[in-house]
This record gives structure tokens, sequence and C-alpha cells, in this order.
């Protein structure tokens, strides 16, 4: 008796970055396809019109094996460009989703290691490592701020491992950078992603922490590995602090609306623990500068966003992109 196939969505959020999503798109092409699926890619441009047909339809011949959509989604925002890419997979009848970022690559067994680990525990949502991927002709600042962020990569990947290795894989917070979703869990519990963000970013998160409420059974999948290309615009402490207020604002608002008493008395103690880390890592700058730095810029970012919670500020993450 045949098997029959399983129609994998394989998702592509981009705006504004040509030369990147080429290259995501060639490591794409390059990828080894599970035994028993076939391959639908979907690439969502959020733009007011389409720029990106010459390079779809070459990676369309790349991939003769399998079915590629491309879309443009006009409302300005990630959360509605992810819905969009969601949406065509149920529609369509697909069977799994998955997503990368279009400043990403992945390795060529990311898929096959994705599935294993999802069939392997029957996971809702899966994940995986984000290394970032090697750069060159940055100044030794950049290339400093660089290092550090590998490093905490690495030990975020190692902690990453050894809670799968103790059974807690279902307590890691997964990103949908790399990410595999079980479509039949999205058609039965109709969760989408928050459109109320518009341009702020998060809706990764807000979603993830949906689907842990209603009981998903999430899991890591250590050796599904895909890497991010940084540009150089965010080699700097300015942006560490800009994406850590960014996203501390946004979750701030989001507790503020739903549990306002219990987060208002948490935030001092908040406050004055990030302070408190800022402090250390400044001392310790001289050891391990760039790590310090880096890090010590992210607290002092999670503060400034806790505090313009409070106020209308807006500083919207998806406004502004990076890389090209």
């Amino acid at each position: 008796m045949t098997e029959l196939l399983r129609r994998i969505c394989v998702g592509t959020v981009t705006r504004n970055r040509p030369i990147m999503l080429q290259v995501l798109l060639a490591s794409y092409a390059k990828m080894a396809i599970p035994a028993n699926t076939q391959l639908h890619f979907v690439i969502v441009e959020n733009n007011s019109f389409p720029t990106l047909t010459e390079i779809i339809e070459r990676f369309r011949t790349s991939v003769p094996n399998c079915s590629v959509q491309y879309e443009v989604e006009s409302r300005l925002g990630i959360a509605y460009v992810r819905n969009r890419v969601l949406d065509i997979a149920i529609s369509s009848g697909h069977d799994l989703l998955t997503f990368a970022d279009d400043d990403e690559t992945v390795e060529p067994d990311w898929l096959v290691e994705l599935l294993a680990e999802r069939d392997a525990s029957n996971l809702d949502i899966v994940g995986g490592p984000v290394r970032p991927a090697p750069v060159a002709g940055v100044s030794l600042w950049q290339r400093m701020i660089w290092n550090a962020l590998k490093n905490m990569a690495e030990k975020g990947e190692c902690s990453a491992c050894a809670c799968r290795s103790k059974g807690e894989a279902g307590k890691l917070w997964l990103a949908t950078n790399n990410w595999m979703g079980n479509l039949n869990f999205f058609r039965s519990s109709g969760l989408r992603f928050d459109e109320a963000l518009a341009l702020n970013g998060g809706e990764d998160w807000r979603l993830y922490r949906e689907t842990k409420k209603i009981g998903a059974n999430t899991g890591w999948a250590p050796k599904a590995i895909v890497y991010d290309h940084i540009p150089k615009e965010r080699l700097t402490l300015a942006y560490q602090f800009k994406r850590s207020r960014d996203h501390c604002a946004i979750e701030t608002r989001t507790k503020l609306a739903t549990q306002r008493v219990y987060t208002l008395y948490r935030i001092p103690g908040s406050i004055a623990a990030r302070l408190l880390k800022m402090i250390i890592q400044l001392i310790i700058a001289p050891v391990t500068p760039g790590e310090s730095l880096v890090k010590s810029a992210a607290y002092l970012g999670s503060i400034t966003g806790m505090l313009q919670a409070f106020t209308n500020i807006q500083s919207p993450h998806y406004q502004t992109i990076t890389g090209a």
C-alpha cells in the first residue's frame, strides 16, 4: 500500500531584502526533501506591488519537483504577511508549515531534521538553533559585537540542548526564525499572529504564548540549523538597545492590558534586577568587553522599554529594514 504524501508548506515572508532573499532561496534549492513529502514554497512580499518576479522565477526553475507560489501583501506589518502564509497553507490543505527568515540560510538537512523531531514526539510546534553566519569586511568594533552575539548564541543553544536532554524542551521559547507548525493544530485552535502589533514585531512570541496556554506540545530539534546573516547595521550597541527596548515595550504593554495589577507589582523588581545585571556586566567589561557591552545595552533597552510601555511612544521595529 502506497504511503500518502505529506504536504509541507515552506513559508517565507520578505520586505526590501532582494539580495538576502536570493541567498535564502538558494539554500532552499539545495535542501534535502524528506521521504514521502511534497513541498510547496510560499513567498509573500510585504509591499504595495510585486518587485521579486524575476527572482521567484529563477527560484522556480531551481526546484522543478516543487511548487512555488508568490503573493504580495500590501498591508504593512509582519503579522499580516505571516498570517497570509498561514492562511494559504491551511486553505490549501497542507499538513505542516515552516518559517525561516529572509536574512537566513538553512542547512541542507534542515527540513529533514525538523520533521524527524516533530514526528518523534508528535509535536505541534518545533524549533531549532539559529547561529550567526560568518561576516567579512567589518571593523574591529563590529567584529567584537559579532563575536559577542556568536558566544551568546552558542550558550543559548547549549542550554536548549541540555533542556531537551532532561525532557524539558517544551519549556523553550520558539520564534519563527526556525520553526515548524502542525497545521491541524492551527486549524482546530484558530490561532493567528496578532495583527494589532502592526509594525512592532513580537508577533511570533505572542502566538507561541497563546499556543502554550491551550496545551501545545512543543519541542526542539538540535540538528535543524539555520544561519542568521547579520547586516553591519545591526552590529552596534544602539541596535541591541533598540531591539531590546522595542521587544520589552510590547511585552509590558501586553501584560498591562491582561494582568495590570500583577504587572504593576512586578515591574519595580524587574527594573531593579535588570539594573543590577547591567552594573555587573559593566564591572566585568574589561574581562569580556564584547559580551558585557552587548548585554548591558540589552538590559538598558529592556528597562527603557518597560518605562516606555506607560507612554504613547511607539517604536515600530519593522518600519526600518536592515540588510538588502
